[in-house]
């Protein structure tokens, strides 16, 4: 099979939404998608660690905010980060939601869905949303739709059904890649009205990805000091570097009196 500095194509698959290719280098496995964009990656000797900066960037959720018990994700990807938090939260119930099949299969196959507290439903996610009734603690969005944001991301009525899915603790995560300041403007204003201006933005160093991160209710610590020291613990937790994850949100935000500005 052809190869480039991805790897070793392993697996071609074109859907009716999109092309995947799964490829493989050493012990380092990806989801390609279009033959371009990297939507997972996984390292076939530690599957439960996150590969990818931008969904390292996403688990800051659990800076500002207990275990969560039920999360909602919207986008399956290769099942980054349903593997990472069934690893490390024993307890949690994961609930995926993906459009295409095709994807669902793919990330079966090749890497290592887990099963147990696990649901993975086909649908399109914002149809999902204004029918689903259950409760989360979280809330993770990462839906690739080649070059632009969703056309669900324009809508109003996405984020109000995400909204109304949380619980009054919940954290809301959106990884967003738009190059056009305008389109970015527009999104992430009605990420903040329908939250209340309850929100934080977190730059990917050496990437396009803005991970957005908006609460139903202030979060308890916003001090450095405060997430500094947490983040601490959570790195030893959770093998993963919260303190850079920190260091990353105190960069792209304002601050005031040492404290990150909601």
């Amino acid at each position: 099979m052809p190869s480039n500095a991805g790897g070793q194509l392993i697996h071609l698959r074109r859907t009716r939404y999109q092309t995947l290719g799964v490829y493989q280098k050493d012990h380092i496995r990806q989801l390609r998608v279009d033959e371009a964009a990297i939507q997972s990656a996984i390292d076939l000797n530690a599957p439960a660690r996150l590969y990818l900066p931008y969904t390292q960037a996403m688990m800051a959720m659990l800076l500002f905010q207990p275990p969560p018990a039920r999360v909602l994700m919207l986008g399956l990807g290769g099942g980054d980060m349903v593997r990472y938090l069934h690893h490390h939260l024993a307890k949690v119930k994961l609930r995926s939601v993906e459009i295409d099949p095709e994807v669902i299969a793919v990330a079966h196959d090749y890497f290592g869905l887990p099963q147990s507290r696990c649901e993975y439903i086909e649908d399109d996610a914002s149809h999902f949303i204004q029918h689903d009734r259950e409760s989360y603690d979280s809330l993770l969005v990462d839906i690739y739709a080649n070059a632009d944001p969703p056309a669900m991301f324009h809508r109003w009525e996405f984020f109000l059904h995400c909204q109304r899915l949380l619980n009054r603790q919940g954290i809301f995560a959106l990884n967003l890649i738009t190059e056009d300041p305008q389109l970015f403007r527009g999104i992430i204003h009605k990420v903040r009205e329908t939250f209340g201006y309850l929100s934080l933005c977190l730059k990917v160093p050496g990437h396009k990805n803005v991970i957005i991160f908006a609460f139903n209710k202030k979060p308890a610590r916003i001090d450095r000091a405060g997430l500094f020291d947490y983040a601490l613990e959570l790195s030893d937790r959770y093998e993963l570097d919260f303190t850079t994850l920190v260091e990353n949100l105190f960069a792209t935000n304002p601050l005031e009196a040492g404290e990150l500005v909601l």
